[in-house]
């Protein structure tokens, strides 16, 4: 399959919001024990408007790490899971179709 389609890979800068990180927070008791949480929400920002480049360009994954792939209609594109670890979804249009990827 990668034989024939244009497979792109995903290029953005990881970027996560920091403020709550690092610091459980106590939402509620179940039982009398705590649930913790340790992010606010919505401390994790979505790629709206990812930004890709030819895979023999895309030095900075390597042949054998993991990806989630998709294509649609001859349109391809590959999303890094170690990219997706700071995002976890990805707003984009593949073959004229709007999808999410997430992780």
């Amino acid at each position: 399959m990668m034989m024939y389609l244009r497979i792109c890979t995903l290029l953005f800068i990881a970027t996560i919001a920091v403020g709550g990180q690092g610091r459980w927070v106590e939402q509620e008791t179940i039982d009398g024990d705590p649930v913790l949480r340790g992010l606010p929400k919505d401390a994790i920002p979505a790629v709206d408007k990812p930004a890709f480049v030819p895979v023999d360009r895309a030095l900075f994954v390597h042949p054998d790490e993991p990806v989630i792939g998709i294509a649609i209609d001859g349109d391809a594109r590959a999303y890094p899971t170690w990219l997706l670890n700071a995002h976890e979804i990805v707003n984009d249009r593949i073959g004229g179709r709007a999808i999410a990827v997430t992780w």
